[in-house]
Order: structure tokens, then sequence, then C-alpha cells
């Protein structure tokens, strides 16, 4: 009765309850007193006709069975243990099992107190679960007395794993904060949502919110601090929604304060937002106020902003003689993308005193001031925008004037020239040049 086979009997007996621990001692040392008494057999010798089996040698013996380790503890502990263990059900117990028990130090007074606290794991799989998180009867009594009651050994584990404490659930129920659930508890703590976090809420205004709020205001880094300066510039009674607009928008208490300085007051959160997320300044309403635009409402603002109506574009217009423009005229000159430049360099080529539409039709059909000029060198100084317009619209270029002037005639008008490009030159329409006067080269 020296085998691994008749060890695992043993063991067996001791979790049925059948020996106790001293008994089984006695066995496996009877066990081994047998195995060293027992002699060890002289090889046979080989007899010739058996000689073929001589190879045999070569292979190796088969290893010994290493031994079971004992129960931790004295054997009084070890039935101690057992008995715990059978009462919580665990009546079989493997060689692994009996490692297990030892690395995870699972005692008969850690079953005992954690059974008698109401947890009743399945399995010795759990009972080690349990060690192995740390889950002391003290912290699920600590829970039980702060009314957290009934949990199972997956949820005890979980808010473990997490860091929900005692401490945690003590300073929420001061708090006023009651009766959550493991998912709640355990999403506060993953937010960073503190007893600390949510008095100082409370502290600067927000009282009533709910733990989806607080995960909320958490989860978008919104501080006490921010809260608080809001409400000291008027902005006071705002949800959470509308706090967490504020804050993603980059919507401090500063730019809010500044708004107010500039005449902007009692503003909303949508109108708040809405010019935080077109660029408009303080610094950029100054400015604008300093040019003589004031009395400008919100949409204003960000219609000058969003078509990049900056102070220096209407200074550099008004140092060209725009001194009137207003806010829509000023808008269409951008939406056109016209420029101080396009308008200077029109001015230049002669072009002066051009209102607003002028100036876009002019740039919305690409008429340069290199084009503009080259007519004035050929002699057509008095063109309205209107006729310049037409004849950038068919190309009828200083190339083709001057090639027109060199083939048919020199005293080709602006309007016989775009008749030409338009309809092309034939003899129909020589004649008719030549009934208008027109001397006409004769190929």
């Amino acid at each position: 009765m020296n085998g691994q086979k008749e060890r695992l009997m043993v063991l067996d007996m001791i979790a049925e309850g059948k020996i106790t621990a001293d008994e089984a001692e006695q066995l496996f040392k009877a066990m081994d007193e047998v195995k060293e008494e027992v002699p060890v057999p002289t090889p046979p010798e080989l007899v010739p006709p058996l000689s073929h089996l001589s190879h045999l040698a070569s292979i190796s013996p088969i290893p010994p069975v290493p031994p079971i380790p004992p129960f931790p503890g004295s054997s009084s502990s070890a039935n101690e243990l057992i008995a715990a263990l059978k009462k919580a059900e665990i009546d079989h117990l493997t060689m692994s099992d009996v490692q297990e028990l030892q690395v995870h130090h699972l005692t008969a007074e850690y079953i005992r107190e954690m059974t008698a606290l109401g947890v009743e794991p399945d399995g010795l799989g759990e009972w080690i679960n349990l060690r192995v998180q740390d889950i002391t009867p003290r912290y699920v009594r600590e829970l039980r007395d702060l009314g957290v009651t009934g949990l199972d050994v997956d949820e005890l584990v979980e808010l473990r794993i997490n860091g929900v404490s005692a401490k945690y659930i003590s300073e929420m129920n001061e708090l006023g904060i009651k009766d959550l659930d493991n998912d709640e508890l355990i999403e506060l703590v993953n937010n960073g949502v503190s007893p600390r976090y949510i008095a100082e809420l409370r502290q600067a205004g927000l009282k009533d919110i709910d733990t989806d709020e607080l995960i909320e205001l958490a989860n978008h880094s919104i501080s006490s601090k921010f809260v608080a300066e809001l409400g000291a510039q008027g902005l006071k009674g705002l949800d959470v929604d509308e706090i967490v607009r504020l804050g993603n928008h980059g919507i401090s208490a500063a730019y809010v304060a500044e708004l107010k300085r500039l005449g902007f007051k009692d503003l909303d959160v949508d109108e708040l937002v809405e010019l935080g997320n077109h660029g408009v300044s303080p610094a950029f309403i100054a400015e604008m106020v300093s040019l003589g635009f004031k009395d400008m409402d919100v949409d204003e603002l960000i219609e000058l902003a969003n078509h990049d109506v900056s102070p220096s574009f209407i200074a550099e217009l008004r140092g060209l003689g725009y001194k009137d423009l207003d806010a829509d005229e000023l808008i269409e000159l951008r939406n056109h993308d016209v420029s101080a430049s396009f308008v200077r360099a029109l001015h230049e080529a002669g072009l002066k005193d051009l209102d607003v539409d002028e100036i876009v039709e002019l740039r919305i059909h690409n008429v340069t001031a290199k084009f503009i000029r080259e007519l004035h060198e050929m002699g057509f100084n008095d063109l309205d925008v209107d006729e310049i317009v037409e004849l950038n619209i068919h190309h009828v270029t200083p190339r083709f004037i001057r090639e027109m002037h060199t083939k048919y005639s020199e005293d080709l008008t602006l309007d016989q020239l775009l008749e030409m490009r338009i309809h092309g030159v034939d003899e129909d329409l020589l004649e008719e040049l030549r009934e208008a006067g027109v001397k006409v080269k004769v190929k």
C-alpha cells in the first residue's frame, strides 16, 4: 500500500470524514516504512536464449511518485479545515486542491467567518478566488453594516477589484447617496467621482444631481471651480448638459466676463457656444467697436467672423476711401474673395470710385488689373465696368485686339472687335465695316 492511488484513497477518506488527519498521517508513515522494508530484487542474469532482449537495460527507470504535501498547520487544524469545508458542502479534495489550500492559506476560521456572514461560495474555486482578491471577513462585515448584503462571490470580487471600499460607500451615504447597486458604485469610482468632488459641486450650486449626471461631469473634467466661476458671472441654474457644453467648447468664466464688459450681457448658453465656436473673441469685438460697429448682435458678429471680415480688412478698405461700408457690404466682398489688395490694384489701374457691386462683378469674372491697364494702353480709357466684363467674358484680349488691328484696321471699335470675336470674320462683316467707314485692309 505504497502507490499514488493508495495515497489518494487516504486523502478521500479524510475528506469524507472516515478517518482523522492523525490517522491519515499514521497510514502515510506506515506506507513509507513498508516501502523501505521491501528488498530490491537482484536483476536476473540474462541467459543466452534471451540475449536479444539486452537493449531493455537502456530504458530509463520510471520516475518516483512525488509525495502528497501535508495539510497546512497541525493535524488538528487540518481536521478543522476539512470539517469546515465539508460543512460548506465541499466533501472531496484532490492533491491539487490541497496544494491550493496551502498556497492561499484557506483556513477553517476563514470559512466559518465568511459563511456566518452569509457568503456562500460555489465550490473550492470560489473560496480560493475570495482569498486571491483579499476579500476578508472584515470587508464583508463592513459592507453588511452599511446595508450592502446578499452579494455573491462575483459581486464581492468586482467591488474589490474596482476599489470600492466600505469607507467610500459610508461617505456616499453621509451625502445622502444611498441604495446604489454594484454597477453604480463601480462606475462612480472608475470615473473618479469622489465624495469630496460631490460635496464641492454642491457647494458650487449643483445640489440635486443624480449618478449619471455626476459621471457626465467627471467624464468631461468639469471642476467645481468652473461651476462656481460661471455662477459668479450670472450663469446660475444651468443644468448638467449646459455646463458640459460650455466646458467642451472652452467657454470660460473669464470669456463671459469680457463679453459682459463689452456690453454683451445675459447671453444664453447657445449664444456663448456659437460665439466661441466661430472664434469671436473679446479682442475681435473690441476692435470692431472701435471701428464704429456698435450695437451688433450675436448673429452679426458670427457672420463677420465666419467670412473673415477682420478689423485689418476694414481698416485697409477705409484707407482706399471705403469708409461707410456696412456689415452686409463687407460680408459680400469677403464672400467673393475680394481682398484689399485687389481693390488697390483696380485703383492703380485707373478704376476708382467703384461701388461694392462693381468690385464684386469684376472679381466674379476674374478681371485683372493687368487686363484693364493693357486696354488703357491701347487707348480704351473710358470703359465702364459692364463693358470691361463683357470683353473679358468673350476673350477680347489685348492680344486679339492687336491681331485684328494688324490684320484688318486700326479704326476698329470695341463693339466691332466684340462682333468679330463672337461671330468670326467673313466677307459680309468686312463689307459692313467698309460701309461703316472703317478702312479695312485688303489682303
